[in-house]
């Protein structure tokens, strides 16, 4: 957060978005909602992704850990997809 001319609730907002998005959020999202330059939103972006990988390299999950609405391995072929579906 340092060396940047953002207002602390740019970066607390930008950390929120961040982290509730479901499928992930692109710098060009980030600019479009914080109403920032995208230069600015890309160095958000880059900035708080690699604060949470290093966080992640650090603190293992352990016990029990239960996951919402997780979709493993692809579609099969024809049938219907989605919940309900037969695959």
């Amino acid at each position: 957060m340092g060396h940047t001319q953002l207002p602390l609730t740019i970066w607390f907002l930008a950390i929120y978005l961040i982290s509730q998005a479901k499928t992930g959020l692109s710098a060009l999202a980030l600019k479009r909602q914080l109403g920032v330059s995208y230069p600015a939103a890309w160095l958000l972006h880059h900035k708080l992704n690699r604060a949470m990988a290093a966080r992640e390299s650090c603190h293992r999950l352990e016990g029990a850990v239960q996951v919402d609405d997780a979709y493993l391995g692809g579609e099969g072929a024809g049938g219907k997809p989605g919940r309900g579906s037969e695959n």
